[in-house]
């Protein structure tokens, strides 16, 4: 496919924009995160290095491909605006180039944008997660808890726990239970247990052991154990987001052992694997929006198609957050919900092309 003076030209623009418009927002978004969270940095003692090399610069990657779609958006309906405005699109039209023809470097630019994103969404971007999460780990404050958890921890061992204290990093409570078929052989519990979060490593205060035998049961108390089980902590109170950090092979082994505990999470890790494909995907739909309402020059310039553009987006973010409840909450398939909002949106965007100035 050989590119024309014209596509060259727009898929300058296109990318010039993108650029631009990224930079912009992730700068001012970079800003405010800072304002909120700079004490707290400074308090835990993080090196300003970290703060902008560790921190910041995979905040900018992270929170820049999450939303690229939008970003994206935001582009096409910016500089496709001001063309309309400068009288550059009817020129072109009149010419002979059809609005189908006209499209064609906004879908190359799209394409090379998906392909990107792609890439950096299931190569890239776990392993620079991993640092950023690593750095709030250390730096920033985490009020997590988790109370009244029941799971199969492995084949033949259930855990019970009141409750999680992450200020104190206790788990609250602790009953183990060690199963041999339908018959209890064990049972170990602690007021207080704490493990860590990457090994089996596991510490008790105090415990009770009861062994149950065939004519009698035996019963150990003991204090200031250190021990090793079969599970670490890290598995029982996983954060949600650290699910960012893992590729795509590690976010199926661990959805799957998420599945055979019985977590009631499993949706939202399901939503986090499709997200990583449908949302590249949504960048074609927009731009297709974003061409259709802004290639026609309007009496309230940059300024109305700006508005409208916003709308659109506002009603795109707002449909994912609905099927995404409706997928955690009351059982809607999980990559129906991720997939649902791009289906409405590619009806909305034909609509919108057919109904575009040709």
């Amino acid at each position: 496919m050989i590119l024309t003076k014209l596509d060259r030209y727009i898929i300058k623009k296109f990318l010039g924009t993108f650029i631009f418009i990224m930079v912009l927002l992730m700068s001012i978004s970079m800003v405010f995160d800072l304002s909120e969270k700079i004490n707290d940095f400074l308090k835990a003692g993080a090196p300003w290095s970290e703060i902008v090399f560790t921190y910041y610069a995979n905040f900018f990657i992270f929170y820049g491909f999450q939303f690229i779609y939008l970003i994206n958006f935001i582009s096409v309906i910016w500089f496709t605006s001001k063309m309309a405005g400068n009288s550059e699109i009817i020129p072109i039209l009149s010419s002979g180039v059809s609005f189908n023809r006209m499209l064609r470097p906004y879908f190359i630019a799209s394409s090379i944008l998906v392909v990107v994103t792609i890439l950096m969404t299931n190569y890239v971007l776990p392993k620079s997660n991993e640092s950023r999460l690593e750095f709030e780990t250390l730096y920033y404050r985490d009020f997590t808890g988790r109370t009244n958890l029941r799971a199969q921890v492995t084949d033949d061992q259930i855990l019970y726990f009141r409750g999680y204290n992450a200020l104190l990093d206790v788990i609250q409570n602790f009953r183990l239970e060690k199963w041999n078929g339908d018959t209890l052989d064990y049972v170990l519990e602690s007021g207080s247990a704490r493990g860590d979060s990457l090994t089996n490593n596991w510490h008790f205060d105090h415990y009770e052991l009861r062994k149950f035998g065939t004519f009698h049961d035996t019963l150990t108390f003991r204090t200031n154990v250190d021990t090793i089980l079969d599970f670490s902590m890290g598995a029982l109170v996983f954060k949600t987001n650290v699910i960012e950090s893992m590729n795509n092979s590690e976010l199926d082994e661990f959805i799957e052992k998420e599945r055979k505990k019985g977590s009631d999470k499993v949706p939202i890790y399901l939503i986090e694997k499709y997200k990583r494909w449908a949302s590249p995907f949504a960048i074609f739909i927009l731009t297709l929006i974003g061409v259709s309402v802004s290639s026609k020059k309007s009496r309230g310039g940059l300024g109305i198609n700006i508005a409208i553009g916003l709308s659109i987006a506002v009603l795109y973010i707002f449909s994912m957050q609905m099927t995404t409840v409706a997928a955690i909450k009351v059982g809607f398939a999980p990559i129906i919900a991720v997939w649902l909002p791009n289906i409405i949106f590619g009806f909305i965007a034909v609509f919108l092309y057919v109904k575009a100035p040709k």
